[in-house]
């Protein structure tokens, strides 16, 4: 197994965009993580470490000050498109179920009629998948109830898909966020039966699984998540299980999506690790 050794630690006022140029210019294998007040540079153990330490100190006097430590988060926005496009449409699902509730049986799992105020009739998947209506498979994930909800999934898909997208391409989180959340809300039909459910609460904890399990078989400072983070979300996953947060909220939690898409996520994170390790 490759590992990662440290070869350099900058102040985290430095710009080491000049220093990451002459890297990828030479072929050389990096990744730079943040620890507190420094910014550490690492490359794999078989890597060129002599060659890293001569343009380490050619370029130490030459880094200039960064104009702020963090970018502004439109210009994170725009280097992660699928991050944006994602928050974007949960945004926009979150605003049609709050001031256009009768659009929101085009985006369902399943169509439904309003019977009365109280009573939802559903319509089959089945019959909607016959009549062409293949985006249903996907677009439940957008949708979203209250601030709470929106707030929590869109922090938490800031945290994880950015660190995806930024790692492994656009691309890639395209095809974790499509296949994920395909995978959740379709088990979420089959063990919570015709419902009204969406959210992007099942591609998050499939981007958990992913990132849990990918850094463990070939960790990457890239991908490893702050301290702690792991743990609250897998006690949150609990405590929606034992039916605790549903006492706090309106509706139920979709537990059967939010399960089945840490499992997909740990399936896919095991698959690329190991593709990783193998490179």
């Amino acid at each position: 197994m490759t590992e990662w050794v440290k070869v350099a630690q900058f102040h985290r006022a430095l710009d080491l965009e000049l220093l990451v140029a002459k890297l990828t210019e030479r072929s050389i294998d990096h990744r730079i993580s943040v620890e507190g007040e420094a910014q550490v540079l690492w490359i794999r153990e078989d890597g060129p470490g002599d060659d890293v330490a001569d343009l380490v100190r050619q370029l130490a006097l030459r880094l200039p000050a960064r104009t702020s430590l963090q970018p502004d988060p439109l210009t994170q926005l725009r280097r992660s498109p699928v991050l944006a496009l994602s928050l974007l449409l949960s945004i926009a699902g979150a605003l049609i179920v709050h001031w256009q509730f009768h659009w929101v049986h085009w985006f369902t799992f399943q169509d439904f009629v309003l019977v009365s105020t109280r009573e939802i009739r559903f319509g089959s998947f089945a019959d909607a998948w016959s009549a062409g209506q293949y985006w249903r498979l996907f677009t439940p994930m957008f949708l979203h109830f209250g601030v709470f909800h929106i707030a929590f999934n869109g922090l938490w898909l800031w945290e994880f898909g950015r660190r995806i997208e930024a790692k492994a391409g656009s691309l890639h989180l395209l095809m974790l966020v499509l296949v994920c959340g395909a995978a959740s809300n379709w088990s979420q039909y089959l063990f919570g039966g015709p419902s009204l459910f969406g959210g992007m609460s099942g591609v998050l904890y499939a981007l958990l699984g992913y990132l849990w399990i990918r850094n463990r078989v070939a960790p990457d400072p890239a991908l490893t998540l702050p301290r702690g983070v792991i743990g609250f979300m897998l006690v949150w996953l609990l405590l929606c299980l034992a039916g605790v947060v549903d006492m706090f909220m309106r509706g139920s939690i979709a537990n059967a999506a939010h399960v089945s898409g840490l499992l997909v996520g740990m399936a896919l994170g095991a698959i690329f690790g190991f593709a990783a390790r193998r490179q």
